[in-house]
Parts: structure tokens; C-alpha cells; sequence
């Protein structure tokens, strides 16, 4: 048996975007590596769950132990970066009360890029090594910098027509080979309550479906999980709010009725590419409301790298506000979870966020 330990940088899945590049075929992919300025091709071990593909990014150099032709080991290779991003406003693990679970949720907001299916690991059927470690990856703060406003999670100027699965970042075939470089709706969700509640990385995740998430937590007894009660009525600071197609975190209802949210989301930036990702936003008719003005603040002031490539995002109340399936609602944390001993809740998104962000209150 021949052994080959070489030092490589992973350039992903052969024929990566091919049709017959699926996940049902994946026992058979072949790897692309290069290797002393030589691409060459391997086929990758699949034992434990494809865990070696669940430690590959393309990109990013291993040493690699090669067997008659298949990887069998690889070992990320530390690289010079650049200064460890420090999040304007930054929880505390460990500590369970509502206004850390927000905190927390900030952390990677404004610097991590929506990628469809990020936060799920490669196989696309559970929680990436990404979304169940403590602190905001610095593999989505690479990938944010290696990106600019013409970034896209699909389509090029979100056409079809202009679809290039080879060049793409989304999930073609069924497999997550970006799993790692962003998140998803749910993926950011199951991060931010992995951060919340654990105190190690390496646990069972929470990543899953997002159209029932919500009701998911409160079968974990994590709270409670309603939908009876008009939505921009009942929600409060914290709430996770499972809707059709999507997944997000309240910050509270304003009092015109607007809302203000944390999720990830595709969202439009100044160059008209279909890109966003991890971002405040404000849910109303249009801009003029309290919710955009303080989406657009916060965003701006708190995030300027990412507020150069995107505007604050606006969602329709109609889709936002409505939760129509069987396994949508809304989920709210029960006091032996998270504790509020702030008063979080009660309060209104304005006064919510200066109480996050640590900003002092007006006084006459």
C-alpha cells in the first residue's frame, strides 16, 4: 500500500456544478488538490459521516495522507491573516438571559455573507463545524473580505438566464461545498443558539429546517411556540419567528408598527448584485418607518464595511408578519432557558438596541 503525506491546497469537487455532480454520487467524487504547483485528483475518504469533506475548504492549504489514491487524513495548515475580527458588540458564553442571546445574535452580523446552506454541514443534512463553535468563524470573516458589493449567492444580477453552476458559490447537486464560507437563514439561527447555550464547540448542533424551527425549540422545552395572536402585535426582543421559507430573531415591534429583526437573508447591494447575509433589518411597507431608520442607523454606524456594499433591507409585512404553515410560529424563550432580568422584552426596538449596544440613554 502506498503512502503519501504531501502538503496541498484543496481546490474542491471535480466537475463541481456538473448534473451528474450530485449528492447520490458522492461516494464516487473525485478532489482536487494542488500540489507543488500540479493539480492533482483523489478520492476522499467517507468514513464517519464524510467527516475529512466536513474539514475541507477550497482554498485553504492541508497536509494530506494519501493512500493508494484516496485522502485518508488532512490537517488544515495555519496561514498569516489578518487581524481576528472583533464584533462591535460581543455576548458572553455561559451566561443565559435574553439580552446575551441578542448580544450574541450580533456578533456576526455585518460581516458574514449569505451562502445558501451555510451553517449545514457538506452533505447538507445537519449542523456545519462552523455553526456548533463558540465565536463568529473566521472562516466567514475570510470569505466577507475576499468578497465586494458584485458578489452573488446564485445569479448574476439574479436572472437565471446568467446561472454558472461552475462558478457558483450555491449548493448545485445537493452537497455544500461553501458550506463553510457563510450563512443561511437557519444556519445563523442555529449558530446564534448554539452560542447562547453552550459553553464548548464540538456539541450537537441546532441547524435545521427553517420553515419549523421555531416549533422545534419548544419540543426541546427550550419555551413556548404560538401563532394565534397577530405577529406585529405579540413579538418581543428575542423571539424566533419561523415563517414560510425563512427563519429570523426579533428585536421588537416599534410604535408604528414597524420591526426590526437579525437574520440572514439575500438582499440587494449597491451594484444591484443579489448578495446580504447576516444584517439588521426593519420589516414595514417602505422606508419611512421607525424600524428602516433604525436598521439604516445601526447598520451604518456599527458596520461601515458592509454598509458601503449594502443598504439597510426592507421585508414585506405580508410575508413577514404571516404565518401560514402548519409548523410556522412564533418561539419565545421560557424563563428557565433565558433568563430577563434586564427587562429586554418589554422594551421597544430603539431602546432595545442602545441597551445592546451599550449606548447611553438622552437624558434632559
Amino acid at each position: 500500500m502506498e503512502t503519501r503525506e504531501k502538503k496541498a491546497v484543496y481546490l474542491g469537487v471535480m466537475d463541481w456544478g456538473g448534473a451528474e455532480t450530485t449528492k447520490q454520487n458522492a461516494v464516487d467524487f473525485r478532489y482536487r488538490f494542488l500540489i507543488n504547483g500540479l493539480e492533482e485528483c483523489f478520492r476522499v475518504g467517507v468514513e464517519n459521516d464524510y467527516a475529512l469533506q466536513n474539514a475541507l475548504k477550497v482554498g485553504y492549504p492541508y497536509w494530506i495522507t494519501v493512500q493508494d489514491g484516496m485522502v485518508t487524513a488532512v490537517q488544515e495548515l495555519a496561514e498569516d491573516v489578518e487581524e481576528v475580527y472583533q464584533p462591535p458588540v460581543c455576548g458572553v458564553r455561559g451566561v443565559r438571559t435574553v439580552k446575551n442571546f441578542l448580544q450574541t445574535a450580533l456578533e456576526p452580523v455585518g460581516t458574514t455573507l449569505y451562502v445558501f446552506g451555510g451553517g449545514w454541514n457538506w452533505q447538507d443534512n445537519g449542523t456545519a463545524p462552523q455553526a456548533k463553535t463558540l465565536g463568529v468563524s473566521p472562516d466567514w470573516v475570510r470569505f466577507f473580505r475576499n468578497q465586494d458589493a458584485n458578489y452573488t449567492y446564485k445569479d448574476r444580477n439574479g436572472q437565471e438566464e446568467n446561472r454558472d453552476p461552475k462558478n457558483s458559490y450555491y449548493p448545485f447537486g445537493d452537497f455544500n461545498q461553501y458550506y463553510y464560507a457563510g450563512l443561511d437563514c437557519s444556519g445563523y439561527v442555529g449558530w446564534a443558539v448554539y452560542n447562547a447555550l453552550e459553553t464548548e464547540s464540538g456539541r450537537p448542533g441546532y441547524v435545521g429546517g427553517a420553515n419549523g424551527m421555531a416549533k422545534r425549540f419548544s419540543e426541546m422545552g427550550l419555551g413556548t411556540c404560538t401563532k394565534d395572536e397577530p405577529l406585529n402585535q405579540a413579538m418581543q426582543p428575542g423571539d424566533i419567528v419561523s415563517m414560510d421559507g425563512h427563519v429570523w430573531i426579533s428585536l421588537g415591534v416599534c410604535a408604528d408598527g414597524s420591526g426590526v429583526i437579525l437574520h440572514s437573508t439575500p438582499s440587494m447591494s449597491r451594484l444591484g448584485q443579489p448578495g446580504g447575509g447576516v444584517q439588521i433589518g426593519a420589516v414595514a411597507e417602505s422606508e419611512q418607518c421607525e424600524a428602516y431608520r433604525l436598521a439604516d442607523r445601526y447598520m451604518a454606524k456599527y458596520f461601515p464595511a458592509w454598509y458601503e456594499r449594502y443598504p439597510a433591507a426592507l421585508k414585506s409585512p405580508a410575508l413577514y408578519f404571516a404565518l401560514k404553515l402548519e409548523e410556522s410560529g412564533r418561539f419565545s424563550w421560557n424563563e428557565q432557558t433565558l433568563a430577563d432580568p434586564e427587562g429586554i422584552r418589554e422594551m421597544r426596538p430603539e431602546e432595545a438596541l442602545k441597551a445592546l449596544f451599550g449606548e447611553k440613554k438622552r437624558t434632559l
